[in-house]
This record gives C-alpha cells, structure tokens and sequence, in this order.
C-alpha cells in the first residue's frame, strides 16, 4: 500500500473519535430536520456514486480516494461503488439523479447547478476573490460547512467538499492575449455564471463545452481560447499540444471546491458513527487534496513555459481593475435577485471582515510567499 494512504489511514483512525465533535458538525449541520438513525452497528450499506469527472482527472482520483477510506474505517460496512462521469448518467444530470434517490451520491463542482440556484456560483468558486485557503478555513471555521447543506439541502442532498484548488491557470489560447482588448471577438470556452458574464462585457463570445471537449475544440478552431483548471490538469488534457499562448493570471477564477452530493434519505440511513466516518473521511481527503493539488500545479506550470514553449503574458493591473469592477457589479445584481446568494456572500465577506485584520499583520507570509528572506542555502 502507499505509505502516505497507509499513514492518512492510520491517523484518520486515530482521531475518529477523538475529532467527534468535529465531524458531528457536518452531519449536525446536514442533518437539519431529521432525526439520527437507530441503525445497529453491524448493519452494511452498499451504496452507488456516480460523478462529473472522469477516472483519470485528479477530481476523480480523490473521489475514489474517499471512496476507499470510507471502505477501510467502516471495516466494509459502508461500501461505496464510484461509477465514472457518462457511466450511469451524463454530468449534466448528477444532482438530480442523487436528489431523487436513484443512486446514493455524486461527485460534483457546485457551479455546475447554478442554473438551479445562482447560489450555486459562491459555493464552487470564486472570480478575483476567495483563495483555495479562504475557501478552507471559511467552510471548516467560519460557517461555510452550513452554508453548503442549505443549498444543497434544498435539493434533498447533504454536502461534503473534498478538494480545494487555488487560482486556476489562465486562459489558453493560440492568439496572444495581453490585455482587454484582445479578448474582443475570441470564442472562449469558459465556466461559470459571473465568468460568463464578464466574458460577454469584455467583447467576447463565450462558449460552453464540457472539460473533456476542450481539446478537440481548441485544435479544430471550435474556440480560439480556453479554461479548464490548473497547470497541472490542463496538462493532462494535453493543452499544451493545441494552444501556443498563456494569460495569467487565473482571475476567472481565484479558487474552486469540488465535492461529494449524498441523497439525504440515504444520509439519515446510516448510524451515527458511519456518519461519522463519512464526515471524518472528507476532512482527510480535503487536506491531503488541497495539498498535493496546489503543489502539482506549480510543478507542472514550470513544463508549460520550460519545456513545451508556451508563451506566458501577464494581465496589466489597470486591465485586472476593469475586471473586478465587471465581476462586483455582477455579483450585486444576482444578490439583488436571490436572497440564497445574498446569504452566502454575506457569509463569505463575513469571514474576510473578520480575518482582514490579521492577514494584514501577517504581511508577505499569508498563505505563502515568494520571499526568500529567511532560511537560504546560498
């Protein structure tokens, strides 16, 4: 076995129980209305997820990943059989096929539903605002967690993130992108209800295409510009291969969070130390993730101006200014109109109000930094 999985498997045992209170917050928080289950402890559940992502996307590797956990510390008395994204259902048709209760769960991106709820929107990413980290503390410290499962609860379903991804790549395309003005007559594949919207301002098309289209798009001049995620996903969608320019940085979209959707009548099924499990699982698999998905994005960023000859541009200031006065105008007029997105964004800007202060004390070293002034090797 991975030692890393051997020794995520070993501590998330290890503090199960001792990180109860922890976990009971999601099921708490998910499990509004309804009374825990009485289930015995040796009854199993054998449940199907079907997904968004394929099997070979990192969303769809950590997906599994919880799957397999979830396995390992229920002893096999919550098995979970993860089926690929077109396997069951289209993508398009996840959150209903688990509110419905045709399957148990769902490997999802919030944004995806928005058309549902614009509230959707806030809860999978972020353009120009949230980091992956603010995302992190924000659902974990700051009420977050709740704010998933009222949305999501509207839909009969309860809520667990497991991945949080910071600042996404840019956009790729094969006409130099350097500044606004570029962007006006381009086709550019892009996702999201705000991205769209700011697409639409700045002069350009924007197109909608599922992620595993992206490339055949771009290669057969469908698009003359693209997003999919970070460096290291678009390289492995072979990006590199049918797009020669880089603009950065990824304002449209600062962070994202993927997750897993649970039918709420299958939730209620399970006792409480399954529920416990579940919850503790998602914790896990959301560290690890977060992690080892920021890093290989950096990694493979090197590749695309290294060795594949991609030409990177930066994005003016001014021009980023533009932007963020389109996306805040944006942002106001749906709020206006949807009291569940006015309620996560005050939810979100809550969380940075309280915050401000001390990453503002924390200077360079908030979430990292690119400053090598202490320990130096040469």
């Amino acid at each position: 076995m991975n030692p890393i999985k051997t020794m995520l498997i070993g501590i998330t045992a290890l503090t199960l129980f001792t990180l109860a209170g922890c976990s009971s917050e999601a099921g708490d928080a998910a499990d509004t209305n309804t009374e825990k289950s009485t289930a015995t402890s040796q009854e199993t559940f054998t449940w199907k997820m079907v997904s968004t992502w394929s099997d070979t996307s990192r969303s769809g590797e950590y997906e599994q990943e919880f799957v397999d956990l979830v396995d390992q510390l229920s002893n096999g008395r919550l098995k979970i059989k993860r089926y690929s994204q077109g396997q069951l259902v289209s993508p398009t048709q996840v959150l209903d096929t688990v509110s419905k209760g045709t399957v148990q769960a769902g490997g999802d991106w919030p944004n995806y539903w928005s058309g549902k709820n614009t509230a959707f929107d806030l809860l999978g990413s972020h353009v120009m605002g949230f980091s992956g980290y603010d995302f992190f503390q924000w659902i974990y410290a700051a009420g977050g967690l709740e704010q998933y499962n009222r949305i999501y609860g509207k839909f009969n379903t309860v809520y667990f993130p497991i991945t949080t991804l910071s600042t996404e790549s840019g956009i790729r395309s094969n006409v130099p992108i350097r500044g606004l003005e570029d962007y006006k007559g381009l086709k550019v594949r892009i996702a999201g209800l705000i991205q769209t919207r700011v697409m639409t301002e700045l002069g350009a098309s924007p197109v909608s295409i599922g992620v595993y289209d992206v490339y055949e798009a771009l290669q057969r001049g469908v698009v003359d510009a693209g997003e999919v995620g970070g460096p290291d996903s678009d390289e492995i969608l072979h990006l590199q291969d049918v797009t020669k320019y880089w603009s950065t940085p990824g304002w449209h979209q600062s962070a994202a969070v993927y997750g897993i959707a649970i039918n709420k009548d299958a939730w209620n099924e399970l006792p409480e130390d399954l529920q416990h499990i579940v919850a503790t699982a998602s914790e896990a698999i959301m560290a690890r993730s977060t992690a080892v998905r920021n890093y290989v994005d950096g990694v493979a960023a090197h590749r695309f101006e290294d060795e594949y000859g991609i030409e990177v541009n930066q994005m003016p200031d001014q021009d980023l200014k533009t932007i963020e006065g389109i996306v805040n105008k944006a942002v106001r007029d749906i709020a206006a109109k949807n009291p569940d997105f006015q309620e996560v964004l005050e939810s979100q800007q809550a969380y940075l109000k309280a915050y401000a202060p001390y990453r503002r004390m924390q200077g360079p070293w908030s979430f990292g930094t690119n400053e090598l002034n202490g320990y130096r090797l040469d």
